[in-house]
């Protein structure tokens, strides 16, 4: 079987790896230190092969974000028989055994205590906002009312002045390829809040679907896709945790405007500016 473990920040590793073990300090320790990272810092264990899955935590410890992964990788698993336990490692350990990823969700769900199951969540979630609610004065409103005032055409110089000093630089402009769900990222601001340095300067000239979390630039092109197929502006409001290949995985939570445009020589654009979180974060978790 391959042993992995999913860490705190949601991500794999083989369960053996000398990189992980020094990354803890743990390098000069001997033996399996699964176990400890399990209970100790809140890892999942997984160990699976073709036919069936070996799933390890402690609810007492298990990171919130671990799960985030955990939930999503079982979601895939349509074939396999899994078991599962759940508490303390020992010689008394009990596993139980599911037919079905969504079986083993519904019994994890029932032994986390409160506080992880209104944690219990996908690594992105929106709900679709009210353009009219924007806050008053807000970057989003500024830059939705300027859109109006120009009736969609995207004029470089008064843009920019706007996003400049309104939006912190928090934008990105794409335009649309030739297949569906197909961006290139025209423009990214520098006021992007992306701690990987090197993957933001890599943004401009990339194709959405090349952003370094695929799951990400996937799930995001579908908001894209709506306003360039609607011709309409549309606002949501997203938490997200978003991998970045430098800094890991990165909770992000905000507010986000999507502008359909035109140049004036007609290039289709779709510019999206992002803001504080305008919603309290609650509304987020039947998204």
């Amino acid at each position: 079987m391959w042993a992995r473990v999913i860490d705190s920040r949601g991500e794999w590793w083989d369960a053996g790896s000398r990189r992980l073990r020094t990354s803890l300090h743990l390098g000069d320790v001997d033996g399996d230190v699964t176990s400890l990272l399990i209970d100790k810092l809140g890892f999942i264990g997984v160990s699976f092969n073709d036919a069936r899955a070996i799933v390890r935590l402690s609810p007492k410890s298990v990171s919130k974000v671990a799960l985030v992964r955990l939930y999503y990788w079982l979601s895939t698993q349509l074939h396999r028989r899994i078991a599962v336990s759940v508490g303390p490692a020992g010689s008394n350990q009990h596993y139980e055994f599911f037919a079905s990823g969504r079986d083993v969700l519904l019994r994890l769900e029932s032994v986390l205590d409160p506080e992880c199951r209104r944690s219990w969540m996908p690594l992105f979630a929106a709900r679709t906002g009210n353009l009219a609610n924007l806050p008053q004065g807000s970057a989003l409103a500024v830059l939705f009312e300027h859109w109006r005032c120009t009736g969609g055409v995207f004029a470089e110089d008064s843009y920019r002045t706007v996003l400049n000093r309104f939006a912190g630089d928090r934008y990105v402009i794409f335009a649309p390829g030739a297949a569906s769900g197909n961006f290139t990222v025209v423009r990214a601001g520098e006021g992007l809040l992306i701690p990987d340095k090197h993957a933001h300067r890599a943004l401009a000239g990339s194709g959405l679907e090349n952003i370094a979390d695929h799951e990400y630039a996937g799930w995001v092109s579908r908001f894209y896709s709506a306003a360039l197929d609607s011709q309409q502006p549309r606002c949501d409001h997203i938490r997200a945790y978003i991998r970045w290949p430098r800094a890991g995985r990165t909770e992000r939570r905000y507010s986000r405007v999507i502008l359909p445009c035109r140049t004036s020589d007609g290039q289709q654009l779709l510019l999206g500016v992002s803001g504080p979180l305008a919603v309290p974060d609650r509304d987020l978790e039947a998204a």
